[in-house]
């Protein structure tokens, strides 16, 4: 773990974007294809429609695509001033751009998600487009998209396995700057980031509840 958090943030947010960019590009050609497409909205429209909705989807992926680093980095940025907020508190000696360091190395499980899904879905044919964004291995997957309002489907889905991997991986990387044990990093990881995304949740589900 020291080796990975010794190793130039800067270098590392440069290479996980390029490729998360690419396994983005890899999703939207090889999962989210026209026959999903069609497969998915048949039933409620017209082919001619699903046409114009699968040209504007191609044109706003292109437009993500740019966006794509700014998102790992405010992600990165939020988890560090949740955990910088904490050590405040508890009057830690570690800076915010160590905890930055830690965000965004933790991160890097969100891409070994991507490369999980591509490879499932390759293996197991997708019924929808719903299926494919929700997070695998969470319990809204076991429960069904399509059995919860869709105001729920937010805070369900971020139940998930990669999102306590994220949670380990954050108390791990904590551990080697504190030399403090796992359990009291964890426990630190859990007051604080815990704390910031159920704020961010709830703040999803209103957004949906009301404008969406």
């Amino acid at each position: 773990m020291n080796k990975y958090l010794k190793f130039s943030p800067f270098y590392f947010f440069c290479l996980y974007s390029i490729a998360y960019i690419f396994l983005t590009f890899c999703v939207n050609y090889i999962l989210l294809d026209d026959k999903l497409f069609y497969k998915s909205y048949n039933e409620i429209l017209g082919a001619d429609s699903i046409t114009q909705m699968i040209s504007q989807q191609r044109f706003f992926q292109k437009i993500g695509y740019g966006i794509i680093p700014l998102i790992l980095l405010l992600r990165a940025f939020y988890t560090a001033i949740c955990l910088n907020i904490g050590g405040y508190i508890t009057e830690g000696n570690i800076k915010f751009n160590q905890y930055f360091n830690i965000a965004i190395k933790a991160d890097i499980i969100f891409l070994v998600e991507l490369i999980i899904k591509i490879n499932y879905f390759s293996l197991f044919e997708a019924n929808s487009l719903k299926e494919i964004n929700i997070h695998l291995f969470s319990i809204l997957q076991y429960i069904g998209v399509d059995k919860i309002d869709h105001w729920l489907s937010y805070p369900v889905g971020t139940l998930n396995i990669f999102e306590l991997i994220y949670w380990i991986l954050l108390a791990l990387l904590l551990t080697d700057y504190t030399k403090k044990s796992f359990r009291n990093s964890l426990g630190f990881v859990a007051k604080t980031y815990g704390i910031g995304l159920l704020l961010w949740t709830v703040f999803v589900m209103f957004v949906v509840l009301n404008f969406l």
